[in-house]
């Protein structure tokens, strides 16, 4: 069973610490990256054409592999053998979980599009949670991929920016999400200033994606977690961590 944990004790690396063609988003290398310096993880999962996850962040293979093909309409044995920037396969969501540090926590964002299932996604990507033993949770913008999640996995509702989906849409979502007792929120940087007016000082909540120490500095003032990228780790960490 995935572990809980304390969301504010860690920082989370956007898709692993990537740098580009070395190391890019979403990839082994980028985690490797993540994991000596000690930072937890968010990244992104979607469904193969057999309902295996695979972790990839774009509906199409297009930016990352320079291939038009939509991600949930090849198998997972295909999409083992991408390369991504030439040089990375694009990893599988098992692949990452028997790996993964233990003690180093991932941020599991369902992706949510397509012809996807959100409650059917929901459920496989909680049952394999349910057999690992590391510190883990799962998210999604779909609040009925995030309500099939099971109960005893670490779940988190993503919200989008309010000044896209609008300020009532982002409050109605938000308190849909403490009523329900979903275990976290997570909220984009724009929206942090002044969040905990509406939300109450223990309620966990995590932010993206942090680019400057001025955002690092609002969300330590906000008592919000931090996935970040582009900065140096241990600055962040100094700014941000006990």
């Amino acid at each position: 069973m995935a572990k809980r944990f304390v969301l504010a004790d860690y920082l989370y690396a956007h898709r692993g610490l990537w740098t580009g063609h070395e190391a890019p988003e979403n990839t082994h290398a980028a985690f490797d990256a993540a994991a000596k310096h000690g930072l937890g993880m968010e990244f992104d999962i979607r469904p193969a054409s057999g309902g295996d996850p695979v972790i990839h962040h774009d509906e199409t293979l297009e930016r990352m592999a320079s291939r038009p093909d939509r991600v949930e309409e090849q198998s997972i044995d295909v999409l083992r053998n991408v390369q991504i920037a030439g040089a990375h396969n694009l990893p599988s969501f098992e692949s990452l979980l028997a790996s993964w540090h233990h003690d180093l926590p991932l941020l599991t964002e369902m992706k949510i599009d397509g012809q996807t299932d959100p409650q059917e996604f929901g459920r496989k990507t909680g049952k394999m949670l349910q057999t690992y033993p590391g510190l883990a949770a799962a998210m999604s913008f779909s609040e009925p991929a995030v309500r099939a999640l099971p109960k005893d996995v670490m779940r988190g509702q993503l919200i989008g920016p309010s000044h896209k989906i609008g300020r009532e849409r982002f409050n109605e979502i938000l308190e849909r999400a403490l009523a329900d007792h979903i275990d976290y929120v997570a909220i984009n940087i724009t929206d942090v200033d002044g969040i905990r007016a509406h939300v109450p000082d223990d309620y966990p909540i995590v932010c993206w994606t942090v680019r400057t120490l001025d955002e690092v500095r609002i969300a330590v003032h906000e008592n919000v977690a931090i996935i970040f990228e582009h900065l140096d780790p241990a600055l962040v960490s100094a700014y941000a961590l006990p």
